[in-house]
């Protein structure tokens, strides 16, 4: 691939996401929509993506995982902090927010240095696509029990108070 058609990729990555961000705005604001949902789902499909991205290195391919990345991984950007008031509530925002910011520092650092040193140990870039992909499916899979484990602490807590109450 040339170099000027290399850095459309990375172009193409940023406008969609750009657009990802505006549609999962909308989309998460239709009533019956949960944020999580759409997150987990776009997850997903920027999972598989990723790890489908080396199948072929053809332009029109390439530029088709592009765009699927980029709207893909903005749905999470975009949802973070609704998905943490819906599962955390609006009075511990600040702290969950802070939390989940930590470990995605943490995250961002170790990236780069595992990715070369699985690149270095495997000899292929592809191998890096695949670790990165099947990271990001495995925290959707992980997330998706996400809204039952949330109604069950409710339905728990309100029954520990209920319980309070009466005594």
């Amino acid at each position: 691939m040339e170099r000027a058609m290399a850095v459309w990729l990375v172009s193409s990555i940023g406008i969609a996401n750009t657009v990802g961000r505006v549609l999962c705005g909308v989309l998460s604001s239709i009533p019956g929509v949960n944020a999580l949902f759409v997150t987990n789902v776009a997850l997903t499909i920027g999972g598989i993506a990723t790890m489908f991205s080396g199948f072929s290195m053809s332009e029109g391919y390439q530029f088709f995982y592009t765009v699927v990345f980029g709207l893909t991984i903005s749905c999470f950007a975009s949802l973070r902090s609704i998905v943490v008031v819906d599962l955390m509530g609006l009075e511990k925002l600040t702290n969950a927010f802070g939390l989940l910011l930590l470990f995605q520092g943490v995250a961002a650092i170790i990236g780069a240095p595992l990715a070369g040193a699985f690149m270095t140990a495997t000899g292929s870039y592809d191998a890096c696509f695949y670790l990165s992909g099947g990271v990001l499916l495995l925290s959707a899979i992980l997330c998706y029990p996400l809204n039952w484990v949330n109604r069950w602490e409710n339905l728990r807590n309100s029954r520990e108070k209920d319980d309070k109450e009466e005594a």
